[in-house]
């Protein structure tokens, strides 16, 4: 679908704009419309549309002036000039700003059907030009990048600068991504490494920000991120805030981030602070992020002992063991004491307890609103790891508060594998329906957050992937034993969105549906 934007400041013009034209038959998405070029600026800001249809006389900003005003901001959209005017002059004006298209009012609805199909290939051709110059700059920015990590030169600082239109009082941090290892979990994304920066990247910087994404070497990839206002605690707030929403960090992915640091000069210095936070492996080899400023306060001599301690705690929270928890937690006050750096070290510790509990919460089947919703209930009242010091009695305080969202005491365990079964003999028969995991543990009386406990250590999956994996083993079903359409199936079977139907299919079957369907007819 080409997005495409429409600007009249005849309202009866635009509305025969959104009723008689069939955009998508034609291919297109109508992503907007506009009363007049200011109007019409912001909308191309907000949605960048890849054709802009405008009237050319209109108040405030006309046509020829809107065009001129998108070529001076960068925008490269294909544009049509619609005019009751047939005076020459407006269209050597038009021809001036390179428009793709002059037109006449009135139009007939089948010659704007004919002039939409008639620009799909001339925006396909866009498209595909636009993409690759993006690619080639982005390229040519991750290999200046990479030139910088040893100990670039002036000349390498000065061409990395043109590129990434920089400059000696920017501010830079860097953090690197690396696999490590496999995970059973289908809900985890299993797109290249190097994809998935980009994509934390998109997720991270909505508001302007920049960061170019780079690979190292297989499996190592990075950011080179602008941080111009965010201290450390802040932007590891950030991050994991963005992990949590996009459902990372999948347990084999691990972010090591450096510290920030003023101009390009200083990139050598970050990248090896983030190889050495990776080598020290902070907290052990685990999925999550890992950051340079913790290391200050961290000596080899506690690593190995505070990751057994975090260990035992996470253990004892999710089994209800109050006397695990004291013990867990005089043990790491006792190691921080040795340290001299208590406070530092407490709150590396609480950081990353946090972090395993808000992600162990949301894999019993907790959306991510309501992880991230339970962690902020969790702190209510307790003393923030990133806000105050961190002692032995708020730290059983918020252990012993976590224990009530993994556990409960009640009912037998004969009962619970009981009510199991039954839970999964129901989602057999109603999966193509709509079900929460907090309706379906009410159905059987049991806590909502046990309940998916329980339910994942019965079937070795949690909630939501164990319903995907029944509807997609009944699409593979359907799709070689009926002649439904790829929608339809998505539609019968609790999918409102092909596209993330087709994601889910091949997520699980490793093939897309249209092969399966074309195996049953061949």
């Amino acid at each position: 679908m080409y997005k495409v934007l429409v600007v009249d400041d005849e309202p009866l013009m635009l509305e025969g704009w959104k009723t008689m034209v069939d955009w998508q038959a034609c291919g297109y998405e109508l992503c907007g419309t506009a009363t007049d070029g200011e109007e019409a600026l912001a909308l191309i800001r907000a949605c960048d549309p890849e054709l802009v249809i405008t009237d050319i006389r209109m108040p405030v900003l006309d046509g020829i002036g809107l065009i001129r005003a998108m070529k001076e901001m960068g925008y490269g959209a294909k544009t049509i000039i619609v005019s009751a005017y047939s005076d020459f002059s407006y269209a050597q004006k038009a021809l001036c700003y390179q428009v793709d298209r002059y037109v006449l009012k009135p139009l007939l609805t089948e010659e704007i059907h004919s002039l939409l199909l008639d620009m799909a290939a001339s925006l396909e051709d866009w498209r595909q030009t636009a993409a690759s110059a993006t690619k080639m700059q982005a390229d040519a920015a991750a290999e200046a990048i990479v030139g910088l990590l040893g100990n670039g030169g002036p000349a390498a600082v000065d061409m990395a600068a043109r590129l990434l239109g920089v400059n000696e009082r920017t501010r830079f941090r860097l953090m690197i991504a690396e696999s490590i290892g496999g995970s059973d979990d289908s809900e985890s994304d299993r797109s290249p490494l190097i994809v998935r920066m980009k994509t934390l990247t998109e997720a991270l910087f909505i508001d302007g920000a920049r960061a170019w994404s780079f690979e190292e070497s297989p499996g190592l990839a990075g950011l080179l991120i602008i941080d111009n206002d965010l201290n450390d605690e802040q932007f590891e707030e950030l991050l994991e805030e963005t992990l949590v929403k996009k459902g990372w960090p999948p347990r084999e992915l691990a972010l090591y981030c450096s510290e920030a640091a003023i101009g390009l000069m200083t990139v050598p210095k970050l990248y090896r602070q983030a190889l050495e936070i990776r080598s020290r492996a902070l907290l052990g080899s685990n999925a999550g992020i890992h950051c340079y400023r913790d290391r200050k306060v961290t000596g080899p001599w506690c690593l190995e002992e505070m990751t057994a301690y975090v260990g035992e705690l996470l253990h004892s929270i999710e089994t209800n063991d109050l006397i695990g928890i004291d013990r867990s937690v005089d043990g790491l006050v006792r190691l921080f004491d040795k340290t001299g750096a208590q406070e530092g070290l407490m709150k590396t510790a609480v950081r990353h307890i946090r972090g395993e509990l808000l992600r162990r919460y949301a894999e019993l089947g907790a959306n991510h609103k309501e992880a991230t919703d339970w962690l902020h209930q969790l702190l209510d009242g307790t003393e923030s790891g990133d806000k105050a010091s961190w002692t032995s009695t708020s730290l059983k305080r918020l252990s012993m508060k976590a224990t009530e969202h993994f556990t409960v005491k009640e009912p037998s365990a004969r009962t619970n594998g009981n009510a199991i079964t039954e839970a999964i003999d129901y989602l057999k028969q109603h999966f193509r329906g709509k079900i929460r995991l907090q309706e379906l543990a009410g159905r059987f009386h049991l806590n909502p957050t046990y309940f998916g406990q329980q339910f994942k250590r019965e079937t070795g999956y949690s909630f939501h992937d164990y319903i995907h994996r029944l509807r997609i083993n009944e699409a593979c079903k359907m799709l070689r034993r009926t002649d439904m359409l790829v929608s339809e199936i998505a539609s019968a079977l609790g999918y409102h969105d092909t596209e993330y139907f087709t994601a889910k299919f091949k997520a699980l079957s490793g093939k897309l549906p249209s092969s399966y369907k074309y195996k049953r007819q061949g």
